[in-house]
């Protein structure tokens, strides 16, 4: 009996790991309203644990090899990371959460197996906390310049353009060409590409400019 309670002590405290290692994690994304936040963080993480704990089970008569069901953790968590990820255009969304969900198997996986994993579980979580919030901010700092090409119905567009690339460009966005037909009767088409760092710059400079009287329409892709 005493046993059984010891063992059940070190079933649940593995769990409690798991659980605070996936929650802390999903906590991250949730807070920033990703695809896969809390709650799923935790269940992939705890799962994980409780797989690898049936696994080591199993194997204690040692016929069976732990580590053929953490294969099948590793293998088959892909497709719930890839339900989190969104094509909107060409943008892609949700890789980093995809990430983060693989990333807590893994520490699940490692909070079952035994005491000595327990460390690289706690290890493990700080290194991905660390990734995805201290990495976020430098990422944030890393100016990268992406083409754009902003398409505009302008009513007589060749005494609008000073004051929309000044608009524009205002808000950080880089212009380097543009076309338009001139000497055409009515609103005319005018297209503009450049540089966006990033695509709110662009969206703001859209939002600069899409109110005035002058412009008719505006189309734009970002890439």
């Amino acid at each position: 009996m005493h046993e059984l309670f010891s063992f059940s002590g070190i079933v649940l405290l593995k769990l409690l790991v798991a659980t605070v290692c996936g929650g802390m994690v999903g906590y991250e994304r949730e807070r920033y309203d990703h695809p896969a936040g809390f709650r799923t963080h935790v269940l992939v993480c705890v799962g994980s644990a409780v797989y690898m704990l049936v696994s080591v089970a199993v194997s204690e008569n040692g016929r069976f090899d732990p580590g053929r069901i953490a294969a099948q953790v590793a293998s088959g968590i892909g497709f719930l990371g890839a339900g989190t990820i969104i094509k909107q255009g060409s943008i892609v969304r949700g890789l980093t959460t995809a990430a983060s969900l693989w990333a807590v198997a893994g520490i699940g996986l490692a909070a079952g197996y035994n005491n000595m994993t327990l460390a690289i579980a706690l290890l493990g979580t700080l290194v991905v906390l660390l990734t995805l919030w201290v990495l976020k901010s430098i990422e944030c700092r890393i100016e990268r310049r992406r083409t754009f090409t902003l398409t505009l119905v302008l009513v007589d567009p060749r005494s609008q353009l000073d004051w929309i690339r000044a608009a524009i460009t205002n808000e950080g966005v880089e212009v380097v060409g543009l076309n338009f037909q001139d000497g055409v009767a009515g609103p005319s088409e005018v297209v503009l590409e450049g540089y966006a760092a990033t695509r709110d710059k662009l969206e703001r400079a859209v939002a600069a400019i899409s109110h005035h009287e002058a412009v008719k329409s505006v189309r734009w892709e970002y890439r």
